[in-house]
């Protein structure tokens, strides 16, 4: 009894690892071919068009998932097949249509799946991964493994029986198109909604964030359709005049979808160039636009590479934000540096002095701070910094400005009046006393000067005012912060 009450909860777990595992590829196969049915609206053939989407959830899903997402993608593919032939009225033997499958899959997941392990190879050898390395990365690989799936799946399927080396010349290009299209336009946003369940893949985005906005933006909503509503212009112009050389002015809407990477997040970035990949294909068999299909599906390709590319401009702003919090920040304490803290107060002077607001310098230094490095060692000094530093932070306004003048001296800039920073400085003291040197019982104090900013007062000379309160406080009593007529007086 007690081994098959060991054994219920081993299989109860097995059961549902493999429940999870056959829900994903489910998940796989309907996608892939309710991707593979969009791609209809610019078919030209049979296996061939000009806009090929399951592709891009090929190379994501492999990319990601590795060899885990062969099963679904080879049922896929073979489903697929057997579609097209009730489609296309071919009347094949179930055992020529399950050939053409099984070499269709083969061929389309052996080379993607090629292509995305070279991928995960290059970015795995790099030391830092940066949008600037990622994106050539992508594109050469998505080019090239397009290409190859083209070449391949033509001669599996000419082996089959589904495709005559007559039609090779008509197809190759048109489909080299659509897989590049596709990989190139909707591979990223298939990664994006990977990198949801699968939190490793952030590692190798470059530094690209692709989490949802947490509100939708109604500016986000208003450039989005204004690049649906200028595709829509061009597609009707197209079909009224019917000239080949109208189509070319799609390749002006660079400019908006360009708008909306340099302005929006990588993740509604790579929503609008998917969604305009649509509305293109949606316009292009509803106006009976094949001839031009071609100009517009490169045209797609050249947009989707310079928004890549452009993907790069918000990643190295948001990474030179964080450089720069990091060389303002004290790396001890995680408080304004001493020049940072400076640059900030004067701001503050600014803004207050402009709407009559109070401000008022705090000069803070821990006691006995030399003994405490002295007796427990500069670790333990260390701890004793951050926890003041922790103390201060939990205690101050929002709008205060908390930094780090020195060794163990800090600076507190409040918007307030003398007597109030002064409750603020007895507020504090009082809360130091009850900390305690980091494994020990040895309690903490801490001295204040304080000095009010006059209205003709910098801040150099008021940290010179609080900086001598300090000093008469420390001459005095302990813990006490004894402020002199001037300082006071302003």
């Amino acid at each position: 009894m007690r081994l098959l009450s060991n054994a219920t909860p081993g299989r109860r777990r097995l059961a549902s690892s493999f429940a999870r595992q056959g829900l994903r590829h489910l998940l796989l196969v309907l996608s892939w071919l309710a991707l593979w049915r969009l791609s209809a609206l610019m078919e030209y053939a049979p296996h061939a068009s000009l806009w090929f989407p399951p592709a891009g959830l090929s190379f994501a899903a492999l990319l990601v998932l590795g060899w885990r997402a062969l099963p679904g993608l080879i049922v896929s593919c073979v489903l697929a097949t057997f579609w097209v032939d009730q489609l296309y009225a071919m009347h094949q033997s179930m055992r020529e249509i399950l050939t053409a499958g099984l070499a269709f899959g083969l061929a389309h997941c052996g080379v993607y799946g090629v292509g995305a392990w070279v991928l995960r190879s290059a970015l795995g050898r790099q030391a830092e991964i940066t949008t600037p390395t990622l994106v050539p990365l992508f594109l050469v690989t998505a080019c090239l493994s397009a290409l190859a799936a083209t070449l391949i799946g033509i001669v599996s399927l000419e082996m089959a029986g589904m495709l005559a080396w007559t039609e090779l010349g008509a197809i190759w290009l048109p489909w080299w198109i659509g897989d590049m299209a596709g990989v190139i336009v909707l591979a990223p946003l298939f990664l994006a909604m990977l990198s949801w369940r699968y939190a490793a893949l952030s590692a190798w985005l470059g530094g690209l964030d692709f989490q949802l906005p947490r509100r939708p933006s109604v500016a986000f909503i208003g450039k989005l359709l204004l690049c649906i509503g200028l595709l829509s212009i061009v597609t009707l112009a197209d079909a009224y005049t019917r000239s080949p050389d109208v189509a070319f002015a799609v390749f002006f809407l660079i400019i908006p979808l360009m708008w909306i990477v340099y302005t929006e997040s990588a993740f509604r970035s790579a929503l609008s160039l998917a969604l305009f990949a649509l509305t293109t294909a949606l316009w292009v068999a509803g106006l009976s636009l094949v001839e031009q299909s071609m100009t517009y599906q490169f045209a797609l390709c050249v947009i989707a590479t310079s928004g890549y590319f452009g993907f790069a401009v918000p990643a190295l702003a948001a990474r030179n934000r964080q450089l720069s919090e990091l060389a303002a920040r004290d790396p001890l304490t995680g408080v304004f540096t001493r020049r940072a803290f400076f640059d900030k107060a004067t701001q503050m002077l600014a803004e207050a002095r402009g709407c009559g607001r109070p401000l008022t310098l705090l000069m803070l230094d821990m006691d006995h701070f030399k003994r405490i490095n002295d007796d427990h060692g500069h670790d333990v000094g260390d701890q004793t910094l951050i926890l003041l530093c922790h103390a201060v932070l939990g205690r101050m306004a929002p709008h205060h400005l908390f930094g780090r003048f020195g060794g163990d001296e800090f600076l507190l800039l409040v918007d307030s009046d003398l007597d109030a920073a002064c409750e603020t400085s007895a507020r504090l003291k009082h809360h130091i006393a009850g900390l305690r040197v980091p494994g020990t019982q040895q309690p903490l104090s801490a001295t204040i000067g304080i000095a009010e900013l006059g209205a003709e007062d910098t801040l150099t000379q008021a940290f010179r005012r609080a900086d001598l309160a300090l000093l008469q406080a420390k001459r005095g009593r302990r813990s006490q912060a004894d402020i002199p007529p001037a300082a006071a007086n302003g």
